[in-house]
């Protein structure tokens, strides 16, 4: 009750004792005794027993204190509390030791140090607060409580009116949506945004942050995160030189070196801006996009200028399968060491292996060339198993640099064999060109035309070994010296080696006469 009365009259008389000494000195307010030593000098006054001062809206509380007037620096002990009473609101800071300078207007406060400012309290044993500027540093470990959040870290500054913290050393914030642990931290108490300074780590339930630089809003539970930033969500993982992640919405946003890992499927997409969302695993990659399925034996490598990924079901009666649907838009390239292919939109399917070409596309394997206007080609084990052309399909050998075996139909049905065509079934209007060779020496002998309506064709170690036509076959075999020139190829063939893609790194070129 004494205190409050004490509180009261400070108010009441504060505008006479600035008017009195413009804040400069230290006043005494009450204290049971009041005395000084011969043995400490006239100009040390020793206060004991609730004893209160004031010095320009501080208000400092003790069980008793020394008072030096000529260095206007206070010594106080037992019960601490000190009130700093401003504009936007008022702070109070408890300890068991205070030392104040009247001049600089530090407050240092030690040993079970407490300081309250609205819904704010910070705990720690050595904290110095800086009047003039209404900030405290803390060091040696501390403390802050906002609510449902607290912070832990080595060193630390704050800053009242601002509202702002700075953490140093070994940071710890433990709220309900998060956990953040990192070596230095800027937090905002009012709009509870954690800026990220430092490599950090930021734990959930359900994911994983790391990034060297950004902020994590703990109210809309959103990341915006640079710097090697990293998001790993079950066994997905997106990493990229920006990251915007919405843990509620589960969608992620990358910017530059976008990588995103399926570690279940072994697929890895990339890009320089990617998006991600949870709820189905979608993901779509732009601005060099790449998209590689790792296995052991021979690495698939597909680019376009866009490509989308997601995670479908199918529902039996038994189960529910799931499986990934991969699509690509424009510019697509795609590389394994027995198969390339080059077309302007695909689509493939986990479910049943099965990769869809559309737009002109060309299939190379070994010395093949095939193209159409529309090709499935179905997939076991990563490995080309079985492929269906459809529309003026071509299917061409090259015999050397100045021929080729080339046969053209509206459909064609081929079968793999060890990663390489073993046998072809064409239907409808089938026309061919081949050249017969000697064995001895592969040099040509002939040179084939035939027309039919269906043929088979067997092929060994990437040569052609057989033809076998069916229903009325017509044709002729010529010298190769006296072959008529329209008899050398086919309308409407072309041997495109030019954008065949040789390596991994040749799927990103397109010439523009492609």
């Amino acid at each position: 009750m004494k205190r409050i009365l004490i509180i009261i009259i400070l108010i009441l008389s504060k505008i006479i004792l600035l008017a009195q000494d413009n804040g400069k000195e230290i006043q005494f307010i009450n204290a049971n005794r009041f005395m000084t030593t011969e043995e400490l000098g006239p100009d040390i006054k020793i206060f004991v027993g609730e004893v209160a001062l004031e010095h320009d809206s501080t208000i400092m509380f003790c069980d008793s204190a020394t008072y030096n007037i000529k260095l206007k620096q206070v010594n106080a002990f037992g019960n601490i509390e000190i009130q700093r009473l401003h504009d936007y609101d008022t702070i109070f800071l408890y300890g068991d030791t205070l030392h104040y300078d009247g001049n600089t207007r530090i407050a240092q406060v030690r040993d079970n140090v407490i300081l309250q400012d609205d819904t704010t309290v910070l705990t720690t044993d050595f904290l110095d607060f800086d009047m003039n500027q209404n900030y405290g540093k803390y060091f040696n470990g501390g403390r802050v409580i906002n609510g449902t959040d607290t912070i832990i870290s080595q060193n630390g500054y704050y800053f009242s009116k601002s509202k702002e913290v700075f953490f140093k050393g070994n940071v710890q914030v433990f709220s309900k949506k998060a956990k953040i642990f990192t070596d230095t931290l800027k937090h905002n108490l009012d709009t509870r945004i954690s800026y990220i300074l430092g490599p950090s780590e930021i734990y959930s339930d359900s994911n994983y942050i790391f990034a060297e630089f950004g902020r994590y809003d703990y109210d809309e539970n959103r990341a915006y995160l640079s710097h090697k930033s990293l998001v790993k969500s079950g066994e997905h993982t997106i990493s990229a030189d920006s990251l915007y992640y919405d843990r509620t919405n589960g969608k992620g946003q990358g910017f530059g070196n976008v990588t995103i890992i399926d570690t279940v499927q072994n697929l890895i997409l990339k890009g320089n801006y990617g998006e991600f969302y949870e709820k189905n695993q979608f993901s779509m990659m732009t601005d060099s996009a790449l998209f590689i399925e790792i296995d052991e034996q021979d690495t698939l490598w597909l680019h376009s200028d866009t490509l989308l990924s997601y995670i479908d079901t199918l529902k039996d009666e038994v189960d529910t399968i799931p499986f990934r649907m991969v699509f690509a838009f424009n510019h697509v390239k795609l590389f394994k060491n027995d198969l390339q292919v080059k077309c302007d939109s695909l689509v493939y399917s986990q479910l049943d292996s099965v990769l869809m070409l559309f737009g002109s596309p060309i299939i190379w394997s070994e010395k093949d060339q095939l193209y159409a206007n529309y090709i499935e080609l179905y997939m076991s084990r990563n490995n080309p198993r079985e492929m269906f052309m459809y529309d003026s399909c071509f299917v061409a050998e090259e015999v050397d640099t100045t021929g080729y075996n080339i046969v053209k139909s509206d459909f064609l049905h081929a079968w793999f064999h060890h990663r390489q065509v073993d046998k072809v079934q064409v239907t409808g209007n089938v026309d061919a060109v081949y050249y017969l060779q000697d064995d001895a020496d592969s040099a040509v002998i002939g040179v084939g035309v035939l027309n039919c309506d269906s043929m088979n064709i067997f092929i060994n170690n990437s040569q052609i070994q057989m033809l076998v036509p069916y229903i009325d076959p017509q044709g002729n075999i010529y010298p190769p010296d006296d072959v008529p020139p329209d008899k050398k190829s086919l309308p409407g063939f072309e041997w495109k080696s030019d954008a065949r893609p040789l390596s991994k790194d040749d799927i990103f070129i397109w010439k523009e006469d492609e």
